[in-house]
């Protein structure tokens, strides 16, 4: 499991890593919005109330081009109840144009919360069982989704969905999802 977990963070960092010192790194785009805080899945009923999102979209780097040219993005959500999960994250995301005014995106990469990491113990944990979400490992997998519509050349909204889970390789895996609204404004 250990072996699991430090591959997965040198993934992250090599999605992040630029090529080289004169790599140039721009910032395409900024987003922000409110999420519903574990929306929908498994853990549906464990964590309420909403998250803070904010997230920094980057210019494709050259050396992504043979994977699409999918952008680089960083971002956290910070949940406002107290005991729900938050988390920062990176990743990919790839972004489709459907019309003038319309896009989806899509993206996958990695993500690090302050929720439950350790393992259930029926006994132990029996009565936090209906209002603990049990992530299991301290670094997840995430995947995200956008539907969106350009309002003007530099501001989009968005409707925003994202799930973190550790794919099977920790003893729990109820993962986390979030749904929402996000704005975004393009440079």
């Amino acid at each position: 499991m250990l072996v699991h977990r430090a591959a997965f963070a040198a993934a992250i960092l090599i999605a992040m890593a630029p090529v080289s010192a004169s790599a140039e790194i721009t910032i395409e785009e900024l987003r922000g919005g409110i999420l519903a805080q574990g929306c929908c899945g498994q853990g549906t009923n464990k964590e309420d109330g909403v998250a803070i999102n904010a997230e920094i979209v980057f210019a494709a780097p050259k050396f992504l081009s043979v994977l699409g040219s999918p952008r680089p993005v960083v971002g956290a959500s910070v949940a406002t109840n107290a005991g729900a999960t938050s988390q920062f994250y990176s990743g990919l995301e790839w972004r489709f144009t459907l019309s003038p005014r319309f896009f989806v995106s899509a993206g996958a990469g990695g993500a690090i919360h302050d929720g439950e990491a350790d393992d259930f113990d029926p006994v132990a944990d029996a009565a936090r069982v209906s209002s603990t979400l049990f992530l299991g490992c301290r670094a997840l997998f995430r995947i995200n989704g956008n539907a969106g519509y350009q309002i003007n050349e530099r501001l989009s909204a968005m409707f925003y969905w994202a799930h973190i889970s550790n794919a099977g390789l920790c003893r729990e895996n109820e993962g986390l999802d979030h749904t929402g609204m996000r704005l975004g404004y393009s440079f």
